[in-house]
């Protein structure tokens, strides 16, 4: 199994089983590192969806509370090899 994609290509591939398990296991971990931090955590996107192709790009949907410190659950991801890029639109 093969995840992630050069920056600036786009291959889809027919739906992996592993592709669940791997979400599962992020889930489990990013739930172990952020404790009650994590409010929910829910593995999103093509991948989640089992009948259709996809980039095989696991997307994770994080909800925090609003009253969490957002730069310490930034430093906390971070430890983990997680890169915060602030996306102003």
């Amino acid at each position: 199994m093969s995840l992630g994609l050069k920056r600036g290509t786009v291959h889809l591939e027919s739906h992996d089983k592993q592709w669940e398990e791997v979400a599962v296991q992020t889930i489990r971990k990013l739930k172990a590192i952020l404790g009650e931090d994590a409010i929910d955590i829910q593995h999103i996107g093509s991948t989640a969806i089992p009948a259709i192709k996809a980039k095989p790009i696991i997307d994770i949907d994080l909800v925090i509370a609003i009253d969490t410190d957002l730069s310490e659950v930034i430093q906390k991801l971070a430890a983990i090899g997680y890169a915060h890029e602030d996306r102003k639109s």
